[in-house]
Formats: structure tokens, C-alpha cells, sequence
């Protein structure tokens, strides 16, 4: 998927492992997997040319059983060669999940689910480790983008085929849950996806399965997207540079899970006051083109459905996130 801001590189089908190399590990036409007998083994992409980027969010589809777990890790390409491998963690879906703190040189840093470089690169490259019997990898995605373009298309034109739509999704307010629920936004908004596609699980199973030790908390972005790939589901990053694009989605009748973030004042008839970042669901627009989305920060279930003003949401979003959006979608 490639916009003006980003690109989102996917392997998953069989061609798209050609060129890698496998230590332990080996392609199958469902994926990576171990190689008979392994216990553990890599598996190292070929380069992959994209357009410019400065930031890079990884996700990953992974089935980790009897505790096995995954790693994935990336390098770029710059004037000065290939940059360091840099780690995005450890992701297991029943066992321990951390990603990885003090990662910064000359070349970039990991800010705990995203990659910053401090030049553009216009290559890059994936390494994953796959560790225990029976653990596979379904997806790897790339999304790469221009930090400096984020903003480039707010306001573009609206598709009106999708004004007046809404994706009915089961709306679930995090503020039910006395015990942390108050940081929940992105796990309930997981868990009313997964509803949706007609996978149930509690709002406190979502966020125990998407913790993060070492953020200490449930809004890492990749791991939110395994925890739904684990599912069943196919869950991948993307950064859409427009609401003009994610109406696209909204007309085939797909939720996205999107992240902003505001000041008070910013978004007239906001569920709380302000956000340092917050994640809720685009469900669709109204008769005039305004987001209609499942806020969980919502006192109440009932009170979940929020229209927001058009230009405040988008240029919101495209600014705090670079209009980061979860697609997750049966497979």
C-alpha cells in the first residue's frame, strides 16, 4: 500500500520471501516456520527498496504456542551503509512480551514500537527470530514513512460514496474497568474489531494480552496488531495521509482503529478533556463528512458513538500519529 506520506510493504504470500535467508528458519507457503528439528532459527529478508522514509512501524502476524515467541528486527540504509539492527522485542501471544528500551545512535533510535532515523533512507531490511516448536509467522509488515509529508494531504477532498455509511461495531467504553482501564483505549478498541469480525474477548483479556512489560502498558502498536493477528485476524500498521483515504475503507465496510492525540479545546465533544495520545474506532461519516467513531473513553458503553468535527479529527490525527490506523480484518 503506498500513499504520498508512506508506504506499508507486506510478505505473506509465498513469493514474498524470495530472496531471504533463513538460518533455522524456513519459507513455507503459509509463512516462516522452524526448520525440522530447530528449536529456534532467523530468518533475514533480501533488501527491499521504498520510496524516502524517516520512520519505519513494524507488525507482525505470529502464532507463538506452549510459549514460544517471536522477535523482529529491522536496518536501514543510508550514505554511510546499513545502520545497526534495531529490536522491536519480544512478542509471545501467551507468554512474556516486552520490547526493548535504550536503543539510540548517530543513526536513529526506537522510540518502543517505531523506528526514528535522523537521515532518510530509501532501503531497508527485516530480520525475525522465531523461537519453541510450533512457532510461525504469518505476516511481516513494513510501514515507512516521510515525517516531513505527514500533514502534506489534510484536507484533500472527501469520497462522498462513504458519507452517511457506518461499519456497526459493538461499542465497549474502557472506563468500565476500575483497574487500569483508564489506559485501555487501544486494546478496547481491538477488542470491539475483533467483535465485530465475530471474535469476543473481554476488554481485560485485550489489554492482559497486549502488555508490555518493559512500556509498562497496552498501546504498543505492534503488539496490539499481533495480538489480533493471533486471532485469526490479518492486522497490519498502516499511516493513511488523509480521512479522504480511510473513507475508502469505510465504503467497504471496514473499522480502522486510529491514533490521535489533542489539547483541551481541540476536539469539540471529546469524551475526556485532552490526550497525549488515545486510540478509538472509525466506524464511519455522517450526511456531511464528519468521522463517526467509537470512542471508548466514553463514561459508558451507551455513550460510546461520537461524531467529531471533520477538520479538527484530521488534521488531529495527521499530526499526532502521522494517521496511524490498525486494519485488521478476517483472514
Amino acid at each position: 500500500m503506498t500513499y504520498p506520506n508512506s508506504t506499508t510493504t507486506i510478505h505473506e504470500q509465498p513469493g514474498d520471501w524470495a530472496g531471504g535467508e533463513g538460518r533455522g528458519a524456513v519459507a513455507t507457503p503459509a509463512g516462516l516456520s522452524l526448520a525440522p528439528g530447530a528449536t529456534s532459527g532467523t530468518w533475514t529478508s533480501a533488501p527491499l527498496r521504498v520510496p524516502a522514509f524517516d520512520e519505519l512501524v513494524p507488525s507482525w502476524n505470529a502464532v507463538t504456542p506452549a510459549r514460544g515467541s517471536v522477535s523482529v528486527e529491522v536496518r536501514a540504509q543510508n550514505a554511510g551503509g546499513w545502520t545497526r539492527w534495531f529490536s522491536f522485542g519480544t512478542w509471545s501471544d501467551a507468554g512474556d512480551r516486552a520490547s526493548l528500551d535504550g536503543q539510540k545512535d548517530r543513526a536513529g533510535q526506537v522510540l518502543t514500537d517505531t523506528l526514528r532515523l535522523t537521515a532518510k533512507s530509501s532501503a531497508v531490511q527485516y530480520r525475525v527470530t522465531l523461537r519453541g516448536a510450533g512457532t510461525a509467522v504469518r505476516l511481516v509488515a513494513l510501514n515507512t514513512s516521510d515525517r516531513a509529508r505527514r500533514s502534506e494531504a489534510l484536507g484533500a477532498p472527501g469520497n462522498r460514496a462513504a458519507w452517511g455509511k457506518e461499519v456497526r461495531v459493538p461499542q465497549r467504553s474502557q472506563m468500565l474497568y476500575p483497574d487500569g482501564g483508564e489506559v485501555w483505549c487501544s486494546p478496547t478498541s481491538v477488542s470491539m474489531i475483533l467483535a465485530k469480525h465475530g471474535v469476543n474477548v473481554t476488554v481485560p483479556d485485550a489489554a492482559r494480552g497486549t502488555f508490555d512489560r518493559v512500556y509498562d502498558g497496552t498501546g504498543n502498536w505492534a503488539f496490539n496488531a499481533a495480538y489480533a493477528g493471533a486471532r485469526g485476524m490479518r492486522s497490519v500498521v498502516l499511516r493513511l495521509p488523509s480521512l479522504a483515504a480511510a473513507e475508502t475503507f469505510t465504503a467497504q465496510g471496514t473499522p480502522l482503529a486510529v491514533s490521535l492525540g489533542w489539547k483541551a479545546g481541540e476536539l469539540p465533544g471529546a469524551a475526556i478533556p485532552s490526550s497525549g495520545g488515545h486510540l478509538m474506532v472509525l466506524t464511519g461519516f455522517d450526511t456531511q463528512g464528519n468521522p463517526v467513531l467509537n470512542d471508548p473513553a466514553a463514561p459508558t458503553d451507551a455513550g460510546v458513538r461520537r461524531t467529531y468535527p471533520r477538520a479538527a479529527f484530521e488534521r488531529l490525527w495527521l499530526s499526532h500519529s502521522g494517521g496511524v490506523a490498525y486494519l485488521i480484518t478476517p483472514r
